[in-house]
């Protein structure tokens, strides 16, 4: 079972870095990952949503809010923070993974992504 602390370092790591590989390290083959925004399953490794946000959002970082393990899986709930390059505005999104985990590690995540990232990457600082 992935330990929820070692995860939430990891997931933070690959926002705070743009180094995903301690957080790929934790999944199994085949892992997946969907996203409440496209409803999409998309093979979880290779996915670099923190990368491209790191071209729009200066000093991107997460920060863990709270991790919580269950049998079978485990959740993280952090924020996205930063600046957006475009407007200026600071960026603060809130966002949840269920974490579905096997013997060979995490095999899906579920990402709840905050409904208002898209708003705050596009509109205008006051």
């Amino acid at each position: 079972m992935t330990d929820s602390r070692a995860a939430a370092a990891a997931l933070k790591h690959s926002f705070d870095t743009g180094d995903r590989s301690e957080w790929e390290a934790l999944f199994a083959p085949g892992c997946v990952n969907w996203h409440n925004s496209d409803k999409q399953v998309v093979p979880a490794v290779g996915f670099n949503g923190a990368a491209a946000l790191a071209t729009i959002v200066d000093d991107l970082r997460a920060d863990i809010l709270q991790t919580e393990s269950f049998p079978g899986g485990l959740l993280i709930r952090f924020a996205i923070r930063g600046t957006v390059i475009a407007s200026g505005r600071e960026l603060e999104a809130h966002n949840c993974l269920i974490v579905t985990d096997g013997d060979a590690g995490i095999t899906r995540i579920d990402d709840y992504v905050d409904p208002t990232l898209i708003e705050q990457l596009t509109t205008e600082a006051p």
